[in-house]
């Protein structure tokens, strides 16, 4: 009787422990993703929210908007937030050395438009003409090569004016200060309604590259395997969400991008094909080549190296099985 006296409060504590295990790895887990504005690039993350992904994996997720990429990257290092959504962003980090990671992709296209004054009817037309694009941002990179392929010296050709803001781009159209803009939906829509021309959409002439998903720092995917695998998943969830339902779709660009009802309809028909979970190398590497010109800082790492794409792969086999 002594032993089993003993013994028992160890048994009860035993007993607690084990029923509480599942419910401790059924919490919900706080999460911090870093964004740099409210884009339809970001649309799957939007959807993991509507849908209900993220609770689902028992992910309470917070979508911060940081103005300035380099803010968010820094932000994500530093362990204020746990993901960050802008891949390019992030390039500049991991060639000097920092310790991050891609572990998912959201789209696999840059879903800007080059919209010009009602003048220009071509590319060749902008030799000697006023852009709106910020030397340095992967918009001046797409413009850079874009005049580079139609004979004009993306250098000398023209002159970049630096203006941020779909609303002041649009504006200076406008008042003739620009003769041309790169811009992202739903800006470029509004900008063809107020009478400018899509010149170019991007999607249609470069190459697949990875421009929006997730990143994470390599430490916090060590010491929260969990919590990456899940947060992959629901990603994945609205990316493919994001591609093949559309009234999901156009109803998160209609309450989260604030966008009215034709304008995303719109939107979507351009966007759509850029949704896709797959993340290759390939796409990858030509990200890193734009944004390796664009800021004129080489790569010291293959994109292989900073590539993490386990709990991707989990992911879209979990998928597949369902």
């Amino acid at each position: 009787m002594k032993v089993a006296f003993r013994l028992f409060p160890w048994v009860v504590s035993l007993g607690l422990v084990l029923f509480l295990a599942p419910v401790t790895q059924a919490q919900t887990v706080k999460i911090r993703a870093v964004y740099p504005s409210v884009d339809v690039q970001y649309l799957p993350a939007y959807l993991g929210q509507r849908n209900g992904f993220f609770k689902e994996e028992a992910l309470e997720v917070e979508l911060i908007v940081m103005r300035g990429a380099r803010s968010g990257v820094q932000a994500l290092l530093g362990g204020d937030v746990h993901f960050g959504l802008a891949l390019g962003a992030a390039f500049s980090a991991i060639w000097s050395g920092g310790d991050l990671k891609i572990v998912a992709q959201m789209t696999n296209m840059l879903p800007f438009s080059l919209i010009v004054r009602p003048e220009i009817k071509r590319v060749e037309d902008l030799k000697g003409r006023r852009i709106g694009a910020s030397v340095g941002s992967t918009t001046y990179a797409l413009v850079y090569d874009l005049l580079k392929t139609h004979g004009i010296d993306p250098d000398k050709g023209v002159e970049y004016v630096n203006i941020s803001g779909a609303g002041p781009r649009i504006a200076a159209l406008e008042k003739g200060f620009l003769a041309a803009t790169p811009l992202a939906p739903p800006g470029d829509v509004r900008a063809v309604q107020a009478g400018f021309k899509r010149l170019v959409f991007f999607g249609d002439v470069l190459p697949p590259m990875s421009f929006t998903g997730l990143v994470a720092s390599g430490r916090y995917i060590r010491e929260n395997p969990k919590t990456v695998e899940r947060m992959v998943r629901a990603i994945v969830r609205g990316t493919v969400a994001a591609r093949d339902d559309s009234a999901a779709a156009i109803g998160a660009m209609q309450s989260y991008m604030k966008i009215p009802l034709e304008d995303s309809r719109e939107t979507y028909r351009l966007v759509r094909k850029s949704f896709t979970p797959v993340l290759a190398e390939s796409g990858v590497k030509k990200m890193a080549e734009l944004v390796s010109t664009s800021i004129g800082i080489p790569q010291t790492r293959e994109p292989k190296d900073y590539m993490e794409v386990s709990f991707l792969n989990r992911a879209l086999s979990d998928l597949n099985k369902k």
